[in-house]
C-alpha cells in the first residue's frame, strides 16, 4: 500500500489516502489531520466532533444563552456608537463587547462538538448577523419592542446551527473550499 504524499509519516504509510478518515485506531489524530490536508480532503475540520447527548444539550443550551446575551448586549452597543463621537473610549467598548459575545458563542460551539475554525468562523458570520440586524432593528424598522424583534431574528438565525449542525458546517466547507482553493 501506498502512503499519502510524498512525505508521508511511517504510521500514514500503512494506510491508503482513501481508508484514512475510516482508519480510527491505525493513524494518530494528528497524522490523520495532516493526511487529510494533504489529501485535499478537509474531512477533519469541517465534521462534528463526537460528544455525549448530554454535553450537546448542555453545550446547545449555552449557545442559545449567547445568542440571546449577545442580541440583548447590542442595545448596549448602539448607546456606545451613539456616544462615539463624544467619548473616545465608546468604540473600543463596543468592539470588546462584540469579541465577549463571538468569544462566548465560539465557545459553545466547540463544546458542542464544532473544530475549533469551523466554530470560530460560524461564530464570526453569526456575530456579524446579529450586529447587522440589531442595527438595522433600532434604525430602520418601525415596529414596537424592537429589541424583541431583535431577539426573535437572532434566535432564528441562530436555530440552523443546532438543528442542522452538519449541513452548516458543510456550507462553510465549500464556501471555503470556493474562497481558499489552495493546497497545502
Amino acid at each position: 500500500m501506498h502512503g499519502c504524499g510524498g512525505q508521508a509519516h511511517r504510521e500514514l504509510q500503512e494506510v491508503p489516502c482513501r481508508d484514512l478518515l475510516d482508519a480510527p485506531d491505525r493513524v494518530s489524530r494528528p497524522a490523520k489531520r495532516a493526511a487529510t490536508m494533504r489529501a485535499g480532503m478537509d474531512g477533519i475540520m469541517w465534521s462534528l466532533e463526537a460528544r455525549s447527548a448530554l454535553a450537546r444539550a448542555v453545550a446547545g443550551t449555552f449557545y442559545l444563552a449567547a445568542v440571546a446575551l449577545l442580541v440583548l448586549v447590542q442595545e448596549l452597543g448602539l448607546w456606545l456608537r451613539r456616544e462615539e463621537n463624544r467619548a473616545w473610549w465608546a468604540g473600543n467598548g463596543r468592539d470588546l463587547l462584540n469579541a465577549g459575545g463571538l468569544t462566548a458563542v465560539a465557545a459553545s460551539l466547540r463544546a458542542y462538538g464544532f473544530p475549533l475554525a469551523a466554530a470560530l468562523i460560524v461564530s464570526a458570520t453569526l456575530t456579524l448577523a446579529l450586529i447587522g440586524t440589531s442595527i438595522f432593528m433600532e434604525t430602520r424598522m418601525r415596529v414596537a419592542r424592537p429589541r424583541a424583534w431583535a431577539l426573535t431574528v437572532g434566535l432564528a438565525f441562530a436555530a440552523p446551527v443546532l438543528l442542522f449542525p452538519a449541513d452548516v458546517l458543510g456550507a462553510f466547507a465549500r464556501a471555503a473550499g470556493t474562497l481558499f482553493p489552495f493546497r497545502g
